[in-house]
């Protein structure tokens, strides 16, 4: 298959798992619950902050969500936590895969398709046996 979106991204997201994820509602309930997902973006807001001189008040409540976005892998279409939509992402949150781009690749890559709520459990540190 020739397609501009493929660059080697099998190197990386052969065979794995994605978890579909709807914004909004996947950030607040991580802001709720200060799981992984709310730490990684905290950890950003608080590395630019730092970076940029600016006040802490840019870290107060749930504004650090401002501080994250990502792209899909493929299309580099813009994943932000104020985004009303679904994307797929790796369990360690560190890949993102937009709808379209899931379809079209899904069984060339052999991706499974896991629920949010095991990437929740696993976020918070409990034991999933997903």
């Amino acid at each position: 298959m020739d397609d501009w979106r493929l660059r080697g991204q099998e190197d990386y997201l052969q065979n794995n798992s994605l978890y579909q994820i709807d914004f909004p509602a996947f950030w607040l309930r991580s802001y709720a619950e200060k799981n992984a997902f709310y730490r990684l973006i905290a950890d950003e807001a608080r590395r630019f902050v730092a970076q940029m001189g600016r006040g802490q008040e840019n870290l107060e409540g749930d504004k650090i969500r401002h501080f994250w976005h990502e792209h899909c892998e493929f299309c580099w279409k813009k994943v932000t936590c104020d985004t009303d939509a679904s994307f797929y992402c790796t369990g360690d949150l560190r890949y993102w895969v937009c709808p379209s781009c899931f379809r079209d690749f899904k069984d060339k890559f052999g991706w499974t398709e896991k629920d949010a709520s095991a990437l929740f459990d696993s976020a918070s540190g409990k034991e999933t046996d997903t």
